[in-house]
């Protein structure tokens, strides 16, 4: 999406938002992309596996149209910014209280197709041929200290007619998994199953 379009979205949801929950505004906010035929990135989650330099180390790019899989760079691996809460700059926007096109960063919009780039690695699943998701909170991965338990990563299994994709989604980087759950109830156009 470009800074204009998203002024356009502003223009449009003046006054009409202000009286909706969180979700109903990321819900009006995807709604209007579709009319409008724009991809947007509305969530970003960082999957990982563990055990060594080589192993996945994914970002899963939510947008309105597909999940984005993309091979995370070297560098990437050790410093992952990722969005804030998980959410893209403009959808983040769309929660804030003050809507104003000058917070958004330059650099962090942001084209779904620059995602995808020329690395053969990356790819994309459309919603259409998705037949199930299921989110699995951790229980493999639980750390146990002085202070109790701690449940360090969540499990995400995307299930289309012909594969099955497995992704690690740890806590530390995407949050709990009440929160992520939530936002994929509220970003993907298919049923959820959480367990």
């Amino acid at each position: 999406m470009k800074t204009t379009e998203f002024e356009q979205f502003l223009k449009f949801a003046d006054n009409q938002l202000s009286d909706k929950s969180d979700s109903q505004k990321v819900q009006a906010f995807i709604a209007w992309c579709k009319r409008n035929s724009i991809e947007e990135v509305i969530l970003r989650l960082s999957s990982e596996t563990k055990g060594g330099w080589s192993k996945d180390f994914f970002f899963l790019d939510f947008t309105t149209l597909r999940i984005l899989v993309s091979k995370k760079g070297f560098m990437r691996k050790f410093v992952d910014f990722g969005y804030i809460a998980g959410m893209a700059p403009f959808p983040y926007m769309v929660l804030s209280k003050n809507l104003k096109l000058s917070n958004v960063r330059k650099d962090a919009v942001i084209n779904p197709a620059d995602i995808l780039g020329n690395d053969s690695s990356n790819f994309f699943i459309s919603y259409s041929d998705i037949e199930e998701v299921v989110f699995r909170k951790g229980t493999e991965s639980i750390v146990r200290n002085m202070l109790g338990t701690m449940v360090t990563t969540n499990f995400l299994s995307v299930k289309t007619s012909s594969k099955t994709y497995n992704y690690v989604i740890p806590v530390s980087k995407n949050g709990t998994f009440e929160i992520i759950h939530y936002w994929l109830s509220i970003v993907l156009p298919v049923k959820i199953s959480a367990c």
